[in-house]
């Protein structure tokens, strides 16, 4: 299984905010997001791959809690991201090619989160869509945020 990093910080921050909570271990996201089948661990080595994740940058939100242990904070009005795969699939292209060109030439909106990676913001990716008249982007893009 491909694993999504847009997928895996979706998960976690709702998760946060339906259990009402400000932060979450490592371990204890690392259990949920297995649960979920969003990341594969062995249940010996609980945690690595999502610790990898957060080493790499690629999990908003973590921080070291007194320098030691790995925490998730919930980021306030936090909006669904999409990434590269997401729009690859939603688009319905076979290469990422004519995607980094829409990208390139900004003809879609995107953030570009320091050397971590292109993230597109639900909201912002929607209200594009329906400006430019695209009606089947803007519902396959509902469609992939429900599931």
């Amino acid at each position: 299984m491909s694993v999504y990093i847009g997928k895996i910080n979706n998960y976690i921050q709702k998760k946060l905010k339906l259990e009402n909570m400000n932060e979450v271990a490592l371990p204890v996201a690392a259990e949920w997001l297995s649960k979920a089948n969003l990341l594969r661990d062995a249940s010996s080595t609980l945690g690595n791959a999502l610790r990898r994740h957060v080493y790499r940058g690629n999990i908003f939100g973590a921080f070291k809690k007194k320098n030691y242990f790995w925490y998730i904070r919930r980021i306030p009005n936090y909006d669904d991201i999409l990434n590269v795969s997401d729009l690859i699939e939603i688009f319905g292209l076979n290469c990422r090619t004519s995607l980094y060109r829409k990208i390139r030439y900004h003809n879609i909106p995107y953030i570009r989160r320091q050397r971590k990676g292109i993230y597109f913001q639900a909201s912002d990716f929607l209200k594009w869509a329906l400006e430019k008249n695209r009606m089947d982007i803007f519902e396959k893009t509902q469609k992939y945020l429900s599931h």
